[in-house]
C-alpha cells in the first residue's frame, strides 16, 4: 500500500509489518448503503420518491455496490420507489429489508427486488422481553422465512440485529440455521454501536469459523466507533460494509460511507473502486433530501476540513505548498473528494500575518508589513469582541480603515 501520493500523505506507521500482520481483507469489499431505510429511521428525516430515485441515483454514480432502498412494509410510497429505482437498471444492486414475515417478502417481490435482508432480533432481552417471544419461534421464523424467500429465487442475506449483545450458543444457532435455509449471507450487527474494533474482528471471525457464508458488519456510531468496528470487521474478513452517507441513521447514526472509503483508500491502501471525486456531491445532495447539514468539523465532507484560521497552520501550508509539497499541511487534498477545491483562509482571533496575506491575495490586494499588522490587530479584536469569525464585508471594511484598496 502506499501511505503517500499526490493527493494525500498518511503516516509511514500505517504500513509496519507489525501493524498489518493481522489484517486479513477480503480480494473484494463491498459497500452495501442503507441511507435510504436505515438513514431514513432518523427522527424527523422523511424521502419522498423522487428524493429516493435522485439518491440511488447519485449513489450508483458514486460506484455504491449495494442500496437498501427501503422497507417497502413502512409505507406505498417506499413500494413505489423501490419499483421506480429497480426500472432504472442501476449497476448498483439494490435490496430492501424484510422482516421474517411472509407478507414483507411477498412485498419485496412486488417491488421487484432479486435481493432482500432477512431481519430477526437475537439477542435474549430483545426476543424475550421486547417482542415477549421464545427462542425458538426465532429460530423457526429463521429457517422458515429464508427458505421462503429462497423458493422465490430471492438472494438473502441474514441480519439478526442487536449480534453484539446476543448469547453467542444462540447467536450461532441462528446463523447455522440461517446457513441451512440456504441464505446467501450473514451479517454482524452491532445496533447499538456498544463494540470496540477488536470485538468486531473476533466476532467475524467467530462467525467465518461456524458457517461457511459470507459476512457482512452493520455498526452504528453510538460510542464513535463505527468507523473503526467497519474496517475492524473488514481487517478480521467481512466482505461487506453497511454505511450511510453522511453516518444519517437512527440514534448517533450509523458508519458514514465517506469516511470508511477514505479511510479504507488513505490508511488502509484499500481502493473500493469508488468515484471519490464524486462524494462531498453526494454529502451535498444527502444534505438537502434529508434537510440535515453535517457539523462543520464532520471528517471529509465537512466546511471546516479545508479551511484555516490559525495564522501558524496557514504558514506551515504555505511554505509546504511553496516547496512543492501541497499534501504537507493535511492527510489529504480537497480535490480528492470534490473536484476542483482547494483550501481557504477564515479571518477571525487565531490568525496571524500569514493569514491576512493569504486574503490579500486571494483578493488581488496588497499591502505593507505595517499596514498588515494593523489589519490583523483590527481583525483579532473584532472577532473576540464578537466571539466569531469575520466576514469578508467586515474585512473590506477594516481593509479601508487600514488605507489598504
Amino acid at each position: 500500500m502506499s501511505w503517500k501520493s499526490d493527493k494525500w500523505w498518511t503516516s509511514p506507521y500505517n504500513c509496519v509489518r507489525e501493524v498489518r500482520r493481522n489484517m486479513k481483507f477480503p480480494g473484494r469489499i463491498q459497500l452495501h448503503d442503507v441511507s435510504l431505510r436505515d438513514g431514513e429511521q432518523q427522527p424527523g428525516v422523511v424521502f419522498r420518491k423522487d428524493e429516493k430515485v435522485k439518491l440511488a441515483q447519485m449513489m450508483d454514480e458514486v460506484g455504491v455496490h449495494r442500496i437498501e432502498a427501503a422497507l417497502p412494509a413502512v409505507s406505498r410510497e417506499d413500494v413505489e420507489a423501490v419499483k421506480a429505482i429497480v426500472k432504472l437498471g442501476l449497476n448498483s444492486e439494490i435490496y430492501v429489508l424484510c422482516r421474517a414475515t411472509k407478507a414483507d417478502i411477498d412485498l419485496a417481490l412486488e417491488c421487484g427486488v432479486t435481493s432482500v435482508i432477512v431481519e430477526v432480533p437475537s439477542s435474549g432481552h430483545m426476543i424475550e422481553k421486547g417482542f415477549r417471544w421464545n427462542r425458538e419461534r426465532v429460530l423457526d421464523m429463521t429457517g422458515e422465512m429464508i427458505t421462503y424467500a429462497k423458493a422465490h429465487g430471492l438472494h438473502v442475506v441474514f441480519f439478526p440485529y442487536d449480534t453484539t449483545r446476543a448469547d453467542w450458543r444462540f447467536e450461532s444457532r441462528l446463523m447455522k440455521t440461517a446457513e441451512e435455509a440456504h441464505a446467501d449471507g450473514v451479517t454482524i450487527v452491532d445496533t447499538f454501536g456498544v463494540c470496540v474494533p477488536e470485538a468486531i474482528a473476533y466476532l467475524v471471525k467467530k462467525v467465518k469459523a461456524t458457517v461457511n457464508l459470507p459476512v457482512e458488519v452493520h455498526c452504528h456510531n453510538d460510542l464513535g466507533l463505527a468507523v473503526a468496528n467497519s474496517i475492524a470487521g473488514a481487517s478480521a474478513g467481512a466482505e461487506c460494509i453497511h454505511v450511510t452517507v453522511n453516518g444519517i441513521g437512527d440514534g448517533c447514526g450509523n458508519a458514514p460511507m465517506e469516511e470508511v472509503a477514505i479511510a479504507f483508500l488513505t490508511m488502509y491502501g484499500v481502493d473500493l473502486g469508488l468515484k471519490y471525486e464524486r462524494i462531498y456531491e453526494l454529502s451535498e445532495m444527502m444534505q438537502k433530501y434529508a434537510g440535515v447539514p453535517v457539523e462543520p468539523r464532520k471528517p471529509i465532507v465537512g466546511e471546516n476540513c479545508f479551511r484555516k484560521e490559525s495564522g501558524i497552520f496557514v504558514m506551515f501550508r504555505d511554505r509546504m505548498i511553496e516547496a512543492g509539497i501541497p499534501t504537507g499541511g493535511c492527510a489529504y487534498l480537497p480535490s480528492l473528494v470534490r473536484p476542483g477545491a482547494w483550501f481557504s483562509v477564515v479571518l477571525g482571533k487565531k490568525s496571524g500575518g500569514n493569514s491576512i496575506e493569504g486574503k490579500l491575495k486571494e483578493m488581488g490586494l496588497t499591502a505593507t508589513e505595517e499596514q498588515i499588522n494593523d489589519v490583523l490587530q483590527k481583525v483579532k479584536d473584532l472577532s473576540i469582541r464578537e466571539k466569531r469569525l469575520i466576514t469578508d464585508a467586515e474585512f473590506r471594511g477594516i481593509l479601508r480603515s487600514s488605507g489598504v484598496t
